[in-house]
């Protein structure tokens, strides 16, 4: 038998690029990437559509004839996949295995580029291509490209250019805007200062005849900056700090407050704080948002303009805000009584919803300098200031944040804007009635109608959950006063046993009936002692407020034994916990409700089954932390289990019997299950069962490094 090997035609580039990048933003965007992957730290695009001309060029390390060749001249190169870590600075590469050069093909019909590798300075190599020659090579193997090195003994700087002529895209505003969209979260946010290293800095600069070209992609690529939910501005001055605290479409509230005994002479400082749980403005993206904030949030110090580097990440909490967080700190160590809100420092941000700047003069502070590692200062009095003007300010805005969540105006004010925009979208809609056909105006206030039903539904679905919940939390109230008395009867009970037993009277039937009695009552005793240890977790104020993150496997192998009282022979197999999987951070009131309510709900599921066995696991997998809880019962059907977490809402019928045996429910089990869940930043919801059981419910969580 014969063989014949594989041909690619040469059209092959254009329909890659046409298909693979679609976009004239995204091709150009592509080639920025480039310039990051390459360890650049600058690169100015001149974009000038009416002059046929776009140039990217950057200072990143180059190419020699070798990387030229091997990478840049072959599509699909996996060498990305290879090196997922940039040469210099380590970046993750960001850009498209080979879409690159795609790319200029898709935006021109012939390009220059020039390059000059760091590893030898004394050449420059120079290539053209002119795409419509390429692509009517036939074979995309035939096709060629013309290049040429040239060397100088002065030697050239590092970096790469590349030349579009013969542009085949129309450029706009809306073009440069997405753009700006699309290469926004490499840039930090705080540019132009020393002392920052060089892997952490990478500017974008676009030049263009066309000044709105400029101002769009500036604003846009400056959006971050822009979109805060709340900012604080102030100065210290000597200790008497002023500042004032501004809420996004507010006017700002003026605030001061003096440190006594100040060694700070001055700092300027400006806060901005971020909410991104919805769709933010500007065109954002909510994702890259967060991510670009887990990179450079926190508050940064600038020593005049020399940015010290160990301030300004997340991971460093040198404001001790984090520390807040883990310990449930509820008041603020440096506000006056009168500014405190009860639970206030709950709502201080972490450092990843912050974006703040601090700057001082250590030349001008006599007890202020810099270490000798230059990355952060000495921890002085002086510096002490710093801390407390900055968490004093912080602590200032949890407070006001508290007390708008509290009193209602928050909620309000979310739940009237909502209304305002479609109300708004209305009258923009009536104004362009006119130039749209009936139909579609008619579709899209149907459309508009039903989303406002359905934000009024939910509202009051959310109303009815808190009212029916609320008689709930005072039966809470009333639960650890109970404990509290019953205690006390449980010692009575057995003072009373212990004396029965001891009495010998000569009659033998009273004997045994007095021992029996005995027996009976220790029994009983056992069995509420076990109930009364269900609420265990609410009896001390340490379990109701202190946070952390508990071994999954121990907390559930206590709260099977405490329900074994509960069981009626139904089997609790942990077996298959792994150990060490940490719960995410919670209370053991937290944890302790949840398990309770699942495995009760079990209970109540394995009453008339003949195997009666529930089986708690737990894996991961690509990050993601899942317990299983499983039994043998009746099945639960998926497609309406969502209905099993409304409340009061119970599928299964509760006969007498069951009742009697402790079973029956509110229907409230897995509301509060799943409002619990949510607080802890967790997934509660019943999947498909694994081999040899009926029903599933699932705990998942993303699992913090």
């Amino acid at each position: 038998m014969e063989e014949l090997s594989f041909s690619v035609d040469s059209h092959l580039l254009r329909e890659l690029g046409e298909r693979l990048v679609g976009k004239p933003y995204i091709a150009l965007a592509e080639l920025i990437k480039n310039s990051y992957d390459a360890d650049a730290t600058k690169v100015t695009v001149i974009l000038d559509p009416k002059g046929d001309r776009i140039e990217v060029t950057d200072n990143g390390h180059g190419m020699d004839f070798e990387e030229f060749r091997d990478f840049w001249m072959r599509i699909g190169s996996p060498h990305k996949d290879r090196h997922p870590l940039s040469r210099g600075f380590k970046r993750n590469v960001t850009g498209s295995k080979g879409v690159g050069r795609l790319s200029v093909q898709f935006l021109a019909e012939r390009l220059v580029l020039e390059t000059v590798s760091d590893k030898n300075r004394k050449l420059t190599l120079k290539s053209e291509v002119k795409w419509k020659d390429a692509i009517m090579a036939g074979e995309l193997t035939n096709a060629k490209v013309r290049y040429e090195i040239k060397e100088s003994d002065s030697g050239f700087e590092n970096g790469t250019s590349i030349i579009l002529t013969g542009l085949k895209q129309d450029w706009d505003k809306k073009q440069v805007k997405r753009l700006a969209r699309e290469i926004w979260f490499l840039t930090p946010p705080f540019k132009g200062a020393s002392g920052i290293p060089l892997s952490q800095q990478f500017d974008v600069a676009l030049r263009s005849p066309a000044k709105e070209y400029v101002d769009t992609f500036n604003g846009q690529m400056n959006a971050i900056m822009d979109i805060w939910n709340a900012r604080i501005v102030g100065k210290n001055v000597k200790g008497d700090v002023h500042f004032s605290l501004e809420f996004a479409g507010e006017e700002p509230n003026p605030m001061n407050f003096e440190i006594k005994k100040p060694r700070l002479k001055y700092c300027e400082f400006e806060i901005r704080i971020y909410n991104l749980v919805s769709r933010q403005p500007r065109g954002v993206g909510v994702e890259l948002a967060r991510e670009y904030l887990n990179e450079w949030g926190g508050v940064h110090v600038y020593d005049k303009e020399f940015h010290l580097p160990f301030y300004g990440s997340p991971s460093n909490d040198w404001l001790g805000i984090e520390m807040v967080h883990s310990h449930r700190r509820s008041a603020s160590q440096l506000l006056p009584e009168q500014l405190q809100v009860p639970d206030g420092l709950s709502f201080i941000p972490t450092n990843s919803r912050i974006l703040g700047v601090a700057r001082i003069d250590t030349r001008k502070e006599k007890d202020l300098s810099i270490s000798i590692t230059r990355d952060r200062l000495q921890e002085t009095k002086t510096y002490e200031d710093l801390v407390i003007t900055l968490r004093w300010v912080l602590d200032y805005y949890a407070m006001r944040e508290a007390e708008r969540v509290f009193s209602g105006k928050e909620s309000a004010r979310l739940t009237k804007r909502p209304l305002e925009r479609m109300n708004r979208i209305r009258e923009i809609l009536e104004g362009v009635a006119s130039f749209i056909p009936k139909e579609e105006v008619r579709a899209i206030e149907n459309e508009m109608d039903e989303v406002v039903q359905e934000a009024r539904d939910v509202e009051r679905q959310n109303i009815g959950k808190l009212a029916a919940l609320g008689s709930f939390a005072s039966a809470g109230i009333m639960t650890l006063a109970y404990r509290h008395e019953i205690g006390r009867q449980f010692q009575s009970l057995d003072g009373i046993i212990s004396r029965l037993r001891s009495v010998k009277p000569k009659d033998h039937a009273i004997e045994t009936d007095l021992n029996r009695l005995g027996q009976d009552l220790s029994d009983w005793s056992e069995r509420a002692k076990a109930t009364n240890a269900l609420f265990q977790h609410l009896g001390t104020p340490a379990n109701l407020e202190k946070r952390m993150r508990f071994e999954a496997s121990s907390l559930v192998k206590n709260l099977a034994e405490q329900l074994k009282v509960f069981s009626r022979g139904i089997r609790i197999e942990t077996g298959r916990m792994k150990s060490g999987v940490l719960l995410p951070f919670g209370s053991l009131a937290e944890w302790s409700t949840i398990f309770q309510n699942v495995f009760m709900n079990a209970f109540n599921a394995l009453t008339d089954s003949e195997k009666k066995v529930i089986d708690v696991s737990s894996r991961r997998l690509d990050g993601i932390v899942e317990i299983l809880v499983q039994n043998t019962g009746p099945e639960v059907d998926l497609a309406e289990s969502e209905e099993l977490f409304k409340p009061f809402v119970r599928k299964m019928k509760i006969s007498p019997e069951r009742e009697q045996l402790g079973y029956g429910g509110s229907g409230l089990g897995l509301t509060i299950v799943r409002l619990i869940a949510d607080s802890l930043a967790c997934t509660v919801a019943f999947v498909k069962p694994q081999k040899g059981f009926n029903t599933a419910f699932s705990i998942t969580w993303v699992e913090s490094e």
